[in-house]
């Protein structure tokens, strides 16, 4: 069985960045919380501990991640602080190389003195070629899955047949907002956006994944990737969608924010309508609305609202492993 070798990738180290960054532009799956650049907005919050798979002196594999220290437990995590994280390869794995390539991940780990290992990889969406073989061994290694959410997706393909699978309300409710005169703001100032985004959680009694000025930082390395869009009405900001661009196939609406005293309005439906056609527009694949369900229960008012628009749901699946001497 072939040997592969785990090393650590340091993304402070600028020859591993490099390298990183070029094994990025020929990977599947990749993601851009994958990158590099985007990890760096962590900081030094998280012991991070990112590990390259190498056959000899040529990289094949990534995956970032970090070590958490939990009661009198070491867990590792892929992502420790993202949507997506798990291991993604330069070509499709065959199953023996899958095989050997987690038994090596494994005795890594172990030499690590890790006890536990969490992942979540990207949907399938995300890949040119996409296979479940590497899941399989993981499952056949004694990972099991310990979080199955949804994500709920509209395909692009096809823009008209999209368009049908619109309900008549979602037609009828951006219809609405324009003839009340709601316009919309593309790539709109952050402090502005994040007007509505105070609203809405705290209306949640909630936080934001990202905080303003995390936001600003991230918007400031990729302003073609991560931005935001607002809809206004009589001059103020009444609803936004803040978007992650994953990659090449897929932009994902991170953020979706509604100023409840304007909910009448129906801003948010002319800003996800708009939304589906321009990513259509700009070769997406896929437009990922993010999760409708929290731990495994629904948020019946999200699916609703994500299904008006024809979107489908996928699992994002999180997977754990116990490891043992």
């Amino acid at each position: 069985m072939t040997k592969y070798l785990i090393r650590r990738l340091d993304r402070s180290n600028e020859d591993d960045r490099t390298i990183w960054r070029e094994f990025l532009g020929k990977s599947y799956g990749m993601t851009i919380f994958h990158n590099p650049d985007f990890l760096s907005y962590h900081e030094e919050k998280f012991n991070e501990h990112h590990i390259g798979v190498y056959k000899g002196e040529q990289l094949l594999g990534i995956m970032p991640m970090a070590i958490i220290s939990e009661d009198s437990s070491q867990i590792a995590r892929s992502p420790y602080g993202a949507s997506y994280g798990g291991i993604i390869f330069s070509s499709v794995m065959s199953y023996s190389n899958s095989k050997a390539i987690l038994n090596s991940i494994i005795e890594y780990l172990k030499s690590l003195s890790v006890n536990e290992v969490i992942i979540t990889s990207p949907t399938g969406i995300c890949y040119t070629v996409y296979s479940d073989t590497f899941l399989f061994v993981m499952m056949e290694a004694g990972f099991t899955v310990i979080n199955s959410d949804v994500t709920s997706i509209v395909c692009l393909s096809d823009i008209d047949l999209a368009k049908k699978t619109f309900t008549s309300r979602a037609r009828n409710m951006q219809k609405k907002a324009r003839k009340e005169g709601v316009t919309v703001i593309e790539n709109a100032e952050v402090d502005i956006f994040w007007e509505v985004m105070d609203k809405t959680f705290k209306r949640h009694g909630e936080s934001p994944t990202h905080s303003k000025e995390e936001f600003k930082y991230l918007n400031s390395l990729f302003p073609d990737d991560i931005y935001c869009d607002i809809a206004v009405f009589d001059k103020k900001p009444i609803a936004g969608i803040g978007y992650f661009t994953l990659n090449k196939y897929v932009c994902m609406s991170f953020y979706l924010c509604n100023d409840i005293d304007y909910k009448e309005t129906q801003a948010l439906s002319l800003l996800v309508y708009d939304s589906i056609i321009k990513s259509q527009q700009k070769k997406f694949k896929y437009f990922d609305f993010g999760t409708s369900s929290v731990n495994m229960r629904a948020r019946e008012n999200i699916f609703f609202f994500k299904e008006s628009f024809g979107a489908v749901g996928r699992f994002r699946n999180t997977f754990h492993l116990k490891i043992h001497d």
